[in-house]
């Protein structure tokens, strides 16, 4: 939801940045229009100068002649066809015509004074018309009908001093609507994706997705659902495969188990059978140990097999990992396999009251197997096993490690164990790290980590601390014991730290 929710705020802020870009283009639009206007303006101006020297050319070419009439010499007709006149006409002072050129039907022979005012801010006879005052009266020209336009304007002082706060009106009219449909615009589609967000977390978790396939996003929801139904079906048919894998080990191993300790009985019997020459005695052993590691081969792969689909049920219970690393050390010499290698042991003091829960027969196992993993490829080595407790990022941990001064675990093996690599079985060089992968699962199923230092000659198992053994110790005192032996430890407690 988080990153729907991120994606419904970089729309609104792109939806801010739109209103922002519409007003600027407002502003550059009103910017162009004022030029225009002026522009036209100069030019009409320059128009109203020509238009104005025409009609004074036309006034002056208006002559009386002997017998009182009024005539246009040559130079006036020349200016009234340049001016692109349709017809003109002179009135006298009283509003009667004295003389017309090109007059259409309706124009009259006498005008009022009205007519006069009306016609020369207006039309005659839908023709525009301009008047020039003149010695011998009014001159009129009409223009073509669709050559100009008359439009009278008229504002108040108040009306112009308000134009800038109307225009910033109009362009917060404009931000506040692009911004109010950006936003409802941008729920809708929050709420079209959120089912589509939720489904996709569901998913993520691993489980079933039934999206409603309405709404703007309902493409998607069914395209989700499909893919949702697909992945269960995979999940349905891995789980039934693993399944069948781990009950076809176990059943494999069961049906082993039999026969081969018959084998190891046999072995045993002719190794201790004094009738037997010594030679024979000793293929006997042979047979017998090597009968022992297809046991515990068989062991590890029925193990790792139920830990990795989490199928090995865990024996939890409380215990203390100091006495647990002690117990392994001491599985492994009573063995007697550390072979021609030293083991040393080294337990921190602080992790002596450390209490964990867990399956320690498991946990032991993978103490183990990191010890036998050392003594294996590298005979006659020196193997440190050291405990310790360190604060980690979520509480205390419980570090237990093994290490060696041998060749150290390659780079390849600590690189499929920390996930870092992908392990190919098929692969011709694969390595074979079972022991090591059955450690590494023991420790997640306890919801710690295996990890290793950089020469690979050091593996960490680190564990989560449950508590302290004075926290034990304190939450199962009665009230005759607070009282008699206050807050500190019991004698049991005392006890039990002593090495």
């Amino acid at each position: 939801m988080k990153s729907l929710f991120r994606i419904y705020r970089r729309y609104i802020f792109s939806a801010l940045w739109i209103a922002a870009a519409v007003i600027c283009v407002n502003l550059a639009v009103l910017l162009a229009v004022q030029l225009l206007i002026r522009s036209q303006s100069e030019g009409e101006d320059s128009g109203s100068s020509a238009r104005r020297s025409e009609l004074a050319r036309i006034a002056d070419g208006l002559e009386r002649e002997a017998g009182g009439r009024i005539s246009l010499n040559a130079d006036g007709e020349a200016a009234l066809k340049e001016a692109e006149a349709q017809f003109a006409f002179l009135l006298s002072g009283d509003g009667v015509r004295l003389w017309g050129w090109n007059l259409p039907e309706g124009v009259k022979e006498r005008y009022s004074v009205g007519e006069v005012a009306s016609f020369s801010r207006w039309y005659l006879l839908d023709y525009p018309v301009k008047v020039w005052n003149c010695g011998e009266g009014l001159l009129v020209v009409a223009n073509s009908p669709d050559s100009i336009a008359k439009y009278p304007v008229e504002l108040s002082m108040d009306s112009v001093r308000n134009v800038p706060l109307f225009l910033l009106a109009v362009l917060g009219a404009n931000f506040l609507l692009i911004l109010v449909l950006a936003v409802l615009s941008g729920y809708r589609l929050y709420e079209g994706l959120r089912p589509i967000a939720s489904g996709l977390d569901r998913l993520v978790d691993g489980r079933r997705v039934a999206v409603p396939e309405n709404g703007i996003a309902g493409d998607l929801a069914r395209r989700l659902n499909q893919v949702s139904r697909i992945l269960e079906t995979q999940r349905e048919d891995l789980n039934r495969r693993d399944t069948a894998r781990t009950e076809w080990i176990s059943g494999v191993s069961h049906d082993i188990r039999t026969p081969l300790s018959m084998v190891m009985g046999y072995a045993d019997s002719l190794e201790n059978d004094p009738s037997l020459p010594p030679e024979k005695r000793r293929e006997a052993a042979i047979i017998r140990e090597q009968s022992l590691k297809i046991k515990t081969l068989i062991e590890d792969l029925n193990l790792t097999s139920k830990l990795e689909y989490h199928m090995q049920p865990l024996r939890v219970r409380d215990f203390m990992p100091a006495a647990l690393l002690r117990q392994a050390v001491v599985s492994v010499l009573n063995g007697g396999g550390q072979g021609d290698c030293e083991l040393e042991t080294d337990i921190d003091e602080a992790l002596e009251p450390v209490v964990m829960r867990g399956d320690a027969d498991l946990l032991s196992r993978a103490l183990q197997n990191l010890i036998g993993n050392s003594i294996r490829h590298n005979p006659g080595c020196r193997i440190w096993v050291s405990g310790s407790l360190e604060a980690g990022e979520e509480g205390r941990l419980c570090r237990l490690s093994v290490r060696d001064d041998g060749s150290g675990i390659p780079e390849r093996v600590r690189r499929i164990l920390t996930g870092e690599e992908r392990e190919r079985a098929d692969a011709p060089d694969a390595p074979h790290i079972m022991g090591l992968r059955i450690v590494s699962q023991i420790a997640a199923a306890h919801g710690g980590f295996l990890s290793f230092s950089e020469d690979g000659r050091e593996a960490v198992l680190q564990l989560p601390v449950s508590r302290m053994l004075e926290e034990r110790e304190r939450r199962k005192k009665k009230w005759w014991e607070i009282l008699w032996y206050g807050e500190g430890r019991t004698p049991a407690a005392q006890q039990l730290r002593k090495p």
